[in-house]
């Protein structure tokens, strides 16, 4: 665990007490500060000598810093009260990321930042290093919080997932290297709009070393970040990705993209090129992005409940043929419309949840679709059609464009429930083995 000993005899509130709000409350009581700490729908069991209350019982003119979990909010739509507390007071309202930054000020890190793409990116770039003797560990928005990694040593790298609610709460971020993969719109509210969603994105622009690198992906609307920049800046092209990349958990034209800024940054790092195009194909990817389930009856099920915009979406419609599409949930600002032109490959919809009505109103008569529900059901109704039409490369895809929260605790919840399904059907229709009644491996 990485210690804050910078906190030691300080003062500090933790709010939020998920997986970054409970580490980052051990790290502060290792580090020796007094800690208190809460969180609006939980009471975990925590360290000795910390103490759970309500933030109106916190001695703010003793607090030194608010540490957030990032999901709540701290400015827009409407502040959490204890956040709109202490900002009143002047108190800083800092990110677990902040807290390792002040602990490790001298630490390699590279940022990863986009819409769409961050976690494989990230995952991605951490194997490549791996593979060419470089320790590298990654953490953040993704996996083991940051307070909770290892120390990978002066010549390892710390890879992080940084997501837009992050990047405005560290101030003292500073990168060796950090790439910014797309900006699309979504979490406009939490940012009072497009401008203030930009503007958290271009903090990991600030945030490269002037001795550092940013990698930009191809998107003209991530150009006024290079001004930001006080490093290197440098496009991505054609020629940074492997010719072929063979392995099915990076399908698509976004994941070329997704593997030619990680080549970059990896080149950029130490890694040997020819290292990392052998250690490609054993890439595993990661669940409900782009996630292969299983195959049956000649269907592809596929996982991307993580494409909750419809921008995520679209790239999953154009990384197969033949698509059988469940979508719906809890609807992003403009629903979508954004993307009617991206369905050719689209035999059907399937539409789900909170948003089943007016995604049916967006897609008009554009392609066959039906209003299903619940996962379930969709699944169970695509089956039906994908069975009967017999089209070659079938292919049942979850890529929702839209939140979760209408119907499941979160996107993988939603993955979860749409991969134990798939997994059900395609065991409940092997054939079996007549003389001891186990199914078949077929």
């Amino acid at each position: 665990m990485i210690i804050p000993a910078i906190m030691s005899g300080k003062t500090v509130a933790v709010l939020g007490l998920g997986r970054s709000g409970l580490s980052a409350v051990r790290a502060l009581a290792m580090a020796g500060a007094r800690v208190y700490a809460h969180d609006d729908h939980t009471a975990p069991q925590l360290p000795e000598g910390v103490q759970a209350s309500s933030p109106e019982d916190w001695p703010w003119d003793e607090l030194a810093v608010l540490v957030i979990s990032p999901g709540i909010p701290h400015a827009f739509p409407e502040p959490h009260p204890a956040a709109a507390m202490a900002t009143a007071r002047g108190i800083p309202i800092i990110s677990d990321i902040e807290l390792m930054m002040l602990a490790r000020p001298e630490a390699r890190i590279v940022g990863i930042t986009g819409t769409n793409g961050k976690s494989t990116t990230t995952m991605l770039i951490s194997h490549l290093l791996g593979a060419c003797g470089i320790t590298a560990i990654a953490g953040g928005n993704i996996g083991t919080p940051v307070l909770e990694l290892e120390d990978p040593g002066p010549d390892g790298v710390i890879v992080l997932e940084l997501s837009s609610y992050q990047l405005e709460i560290t101030p003292s971020l500073a990168l060796d290297a950090g790439a910014v993969i797309n900006i699309t719109p979504d979490h406009l509210d939490r940012h009072f709009g497009w401008g203030g969603y930009v503007a958290a994105k271009a903090r990991l622009a600030e945030a490269i070393r002037k001795t550092g690198l940013l990698v930009l992906g191809r998107g003209a609307e991530l150009d006024p970040l290079i001004g930001f920049c006080s490093g290197e800046s440098q496009r991505i092209d054609q020629g940074d990705a492997p010719l072929f990349i063979n392995n099915p958990a990076l399908t698509g034209p976004h994941n070329i993209e997704n593997t030619a800024i990680a080549f970059r940054l990896g080149a950029y790092l130490g890694g040997d090129r020819q290292v990392m195009e052998s250690a490609l194909p054993q890439f595993r990817g990661l669940p409900h992005r782009m996630e292969p389930v299983c195959t049956h009856d000649g269907i592809h099920f596929v996982n991307d409940s993580k494409a909750t915009n419809a921008e995520a979406a679209e790239k999953a419609l154009r990384s197969f043929s033949s698509i059988y599409w469940i979508a719906g949930g809890e609807a992003k600002d403009g629903g979508i419309s954004g993307i009617t032109h991206a369905l050719s490959n689209v035999v059907r919809a399937y539409l789900i949840g909170a948003s089943a009505d007016d995604f049916a109103h967006d897609l008009g008569g554009s392609i066959p679709h039906r209003i299903s529900g619940t996962v379930e059901q969709a699944l169970a109704d695509a089956i039906a059609d994908a069975s009967a039409d017999h089209l070659p490369d079938a292919t049942i895809l979850l890529a929702p464009a839209a939140a979760s929260f209408d119907q499941f605790r979160n996107f993988e919840a939603r993955g979860d429930a749409f991969r134990a399904a798939a997994l059900n059907w395609a065991e409940e229709t092997m054939p079996r083995d007549t003389t001891n009644g186990e199914a078949m491996n077929v």
